[in-house]
């Protein structure tokens, strides 16, 4: 079927007449009939929509954008709808014929399930028969029999998914076409794939799918094993122990275009913290992880608890400190996942160890902790997000904490706003502005910085300074928050902080720090021992990482529908979520709110709650 309907272009020229073929699944488009093919649309991975407000209106939802088109009049809609869904049933039928693949997934599974059985059962049976002597022999046997069996059972099952792995790879045929989360670039990601675990292999040896991690969990995490073992996501990767990356698995063209047009009559106005944003707007962290950023420069703090004497100094490297995470934003114009109600995070770093979770869905908040042998650290991330169709703007709520051990000085200080601006045209750029304030609760002495909107040639730029109780000032502060910090007096300049360098081509991974790039990286020795509500377990999060974009987007729209489903139970039986490691408190030094940690997270209590823990995912 062929024939020109109304396509919605943008705001400016609105609809416009294209004149669009149906081939088989797929639906292209032209400006004009017998013109240059202008986009298409598979139809395997669609939605057709009905608007009944607009009776003419058809929405074709890919996933990642809408199509909007307007019929001439009833009849012709019915036309192209029928057509639509029939291309739909048919591409359908044949993808029923080919699943052969979950079919030989679900041999797999039940292959290395029984096996697991088998060798349990075996391990109880024989010291039972051996304090039999007369039988002790049949139990040799017995077990030699059965470790031989085990052996055989397991090394035709690796060579069976080895093998559904060569066919899953293959460019063309029946195989291929029946994974239908896969986009345009798997073929760049697979063969990035391939040559990062060759060269992995080097450092570390051991390579274990999902389903072989899920062995080791089965029984002791029911909760995390389902979770991982039924998901496509997990099941498309193969896990090492390598302990850190240079780079995310999928390359991101850093020059990609993104049409907003159609986001913005939802977007404008709209509280973000409220709407599901489309995924193609995120970055693959979530906001737990951007969180625990801050404990990219937790060496600050580090020196700033070896200072003696010279409170005014040691506020200045904590100024440093709070500056810190602005300079890892440059270029990441993405916004992070928003955490689902009780997810969770932890960290530990050279010197540090870091816990978050998601204490609030409305307002959504992330609480956060950390503590090393100089300093303790908490915080919670309570933002307002809005749009106003020229750029996003954050403004956070709440205060960060820090205590330094050696001096038991108290801080608290704010964070100031923060625009991604051009999100419609030209070139986007993330600019911070506005007053932090810091204060020693202990001493007295405070500090400003001034973070200085671009305007003209000054970008970047901050300049502050620190005084004491009485209100002397002790040290002027200057520098570029994507840069250093410098504090000086009469004497003498220090810098109390620098920013660390990008890694190689950090521009094709969404701009992210060394740091950031390990936040989502998730090991063979991870899946075993992380709780299963840590975001690095969460699905859509892995799959965007990876670059399967239509994945990710259904499972994000399946996590959310799951989570809207809790809290619906939830409010039939009058229940309220309770956070599992932080407590809802008021800082009598402030009347504000904050969140205490309980202290139970590092001594793994939550290991024997067992079941008790969430299931997110």
């Amino acid at each position: 079927m062929e024939g020109y309907l109304k396509k919605w272009t943008n705001l400016f020229s609105r609809w416009q007449d294209r004149y669009f073929i149906l081939n088989e699944e797929v639906l292209v488009y032209c400006d004009s009939q017998g013109g240059q093919i202008k986009g298409q649309v598979h139809l395997k991975v669609a939605a057709l929509i009905l608007v009944p407000e607009d009776p003419l209106r058809i929405i074709i939802n890919t996933g990642i954008t809408e199509i909007h088109l307007r019929a001439s009049n009833i009849n012709e809609k019915i036309d192209w709808i029928n057509a639509l869904k029939q291309a739909q049933d048919k591409c359908l039928s044949r993808q029923s014929e080919i699943k052969f693949e979950y079919k030989i997934q679900e041999l797999l599974t039940d292959v290395w399930q029984t096996g697991a059985m088998f060798d349990e059962t075996l391990s109880m049976l024989i010291p039972k028969l051996e304090k039999n002597s007369q039988i002790k022999e049949m139990a040799d046997r017995l077990e030699s029999i059965g470790k031989n069996l085990k052996t055989k059972i397991t090394l035709c099952a690796q060579i069976v998914e080895e093998e559904k792995q060569k066919l899953s790879n293959l460019e063309n045929g029946t195989v291929y076409e029946s994974f239908i989360h896969q986009n345009s670039a798997q073929s760049v990601l697979r063969e990035d794939q391939l040559n990062h675990q060759h060269q992995s292999q080097h450092g570390q040896s051991q390579i274990m799918s999902v389903i072989e991690i899920g062995q080791l969990i089965r029984e002791r995490q029911p909760i995390k094993y389902n979770n991982l073992i039924n998901n496509p996501a997990f099941q498309k990767i193969k896990f090492t122990n390598n302990p850190k990356r240079d780079r995310l698995p999928y390359r991101k063209d850093p020059n990609e275009k993104i049409n907003v047009w159609y986001l913005c009559k939802e977007l404008v106005g709209k509280d973000l913290g409220r709407f599901s944003v489309p995924i193609i707007l995120n970055e693959p962290l979530s906001m737990l992880q951007r969180l625990a950023e801050q404990m990219e420069y937790s060496d600050s703090l580090e020196e700033a608890d070896k200072i003696i004497g010279d409170s005014a100094l040691r506020m200045c490297y904590i100024m440093g400190f709070g500056i810190s995470p602005y300079s890892a934003n440059i270029g990441r114009t993405k916004k992070p996942f928003n955490p689902i109600l009780g997810e969770t995070y932890e960290i530990q770093t050279h010197n540090c160890r870091f816990i978050s979770e998601q204490v609030s869905h409305h307002p959504p908040i992330s609480a956060g902790y950390a503590e090393s042998k100089a300093f303790q650290f908490w915080a919670h991330t309570d933002v307002q997000t809005k749009f106003n169709g020229l750029c996003f703007q954050v403004n956070p709520v709440g205060l960060f904490n820090v205590i330094l051990k050696s001096s038991n000085d108290h801080y608290q200080f704010n964070r100031c706003t923060t625009k991604v601006q051009n999100i419609l045209w030209g070139q986007q750029y993330l600019d911070h502005m506005g007053q932090m304030k810091f204060v020693n609760l202990t001493t007295g002495d405070n500090g400003v910085l001034e973070l200085i909107e671009k305007s003209g040639k000054s970008e970047s730029e901050m300049r502050g300074y620190v005084k004491d109780k009485n209100g002397n000032e002790k040290y002027k502060l200057k520098g570029f928050w994507n840069d250093r910090l410098i504090a000086y007096d009469t004497q003498r300049e220090i810098v109390v902080w620098k920013r660390h360098q990008l890694p190689l081509d950090s521009d094709w991974y969404y701009n992210f720090t060394e740091f950031a790039m390990q936040l989502n990286h998730l090991t063979i020795d991870m899946i075993k021992e992380l709780p299963c509500t840590d975001c690095r377990l969460r699905p859509d999060q892995l799959a965007f990482e990876n670059g399967w974009i239509d994945l990710a987007s259904s499972e994000k729209h399946r996590l959310e529908e799951k989570q809207r489903a809790r809290r619906k139970v939830m409010a039939a039986a009058n229940q309220h979520h309770v956070p599992m490691f932080f407590e809802e408190m008021i800082d009598p030094k402030t009347n504000l709110k904050w969140y205490q940690y309980k202290g139970n997270y590092f001594q793994q209590q939550w290991k024997q709650v067992g079941q008790e823990l969430l299931d997110l995912f």
